[in-house]
């Protein structure tokens, strides 16, 4: 059972009422621009993932994200998660800075943070990654490096992600960063689709307009 130490009572013009909505759930198969495709109101884009043939933008997009196998490989398409899906916004701005971002100052950068080691210790696939790491010749190591991309910065769901925003590793089911507020949180808060921002606490009301999370009622 889950539940937060300092109970509130409902307030607010919601009134305790249901009003959650997790914007990282609203991710569309493609998107309806018409050209450009180089900012958040792009569906695809705002979810860090590259635009396809089913979008109407065609031949005039400019999504970086169609880039991503500079990150991941060629081997299968994956999408940015959406920490690093900012990070890339912030320092790569299009697809010719992405390219520009150095892979092994960016993989060097993630080992380093604190508690890379920690983890490494009991999860599986990192340690097997980090072992396979000390051993491989000079031309295995950018497709290893993109491994470690694959686990750690794309939107496949594995044990952990990097967080930029801390500059650490966190357990998926424990942070998750929300693509409108733009920052990695505790699981305990939720996104209140009434006033569009985090909140937290699962089984408090919102702090603007009191309303409730989906799991309030099991708290």
């Amino acid at each position: 059972m889950w539940y937060d130490e300092d109970e509130q009572q409902n307030q607010g013009p919601m009134n305790g009422k249901i009003t959650e909505k997790n914007p990282n759930y609203e991710k569309k198969d493609k998107c309806n621009c018409k050209k450009g495709c180089s900012k958040r109101s792009c569906s695809c884009f705002k979810f860090g993932s590259g635009c396809n043939s089913s979008c109407r933008c065609s031949s005039s997009c400019q999504n970086m994200f169609n880039h991503l196998e500079y990150f991941f490989g060629e081997n299968k398409k994956y999408a940015a998660n959406p920490c690093f899906s900012k990070w890339l916004v912030k320092h790569a701005k299009n697809a010719d800075g992405l390219k520009m971002i150095n892979h092994d100052e960016l993989r060097q950068y993630i080992m380093e943070c604190d508690c890379f080691s920690d983890i490494m210790s009991y999860d599986e696939d990192l340690n097997e990654w980090t072992k396979k790491w000390q051993t491989i010749n000079e031309n295995e190591k950018l497709a290893h490096t993109q491994k470690l991309f694959q686990m750690l910065l794309s939107d496949d769901k594995t044990m952990h992600y990097y967080s930029f925003c801390h500059h650490d590793l966190f357990q998926e089911n424990c942070y998750w960063h929300c693509v409108v507020c733009q920052e990695c949180v505790k699981w305990r808060e939720w996104h209140c689709g009434e006033c569009n921002k985090c909140t937290y606490g699962v089984s408090l009301p919102c702090e603007g307009c009191g309303g409730r999370s989906k799991m309030s009622g099991f708290c």
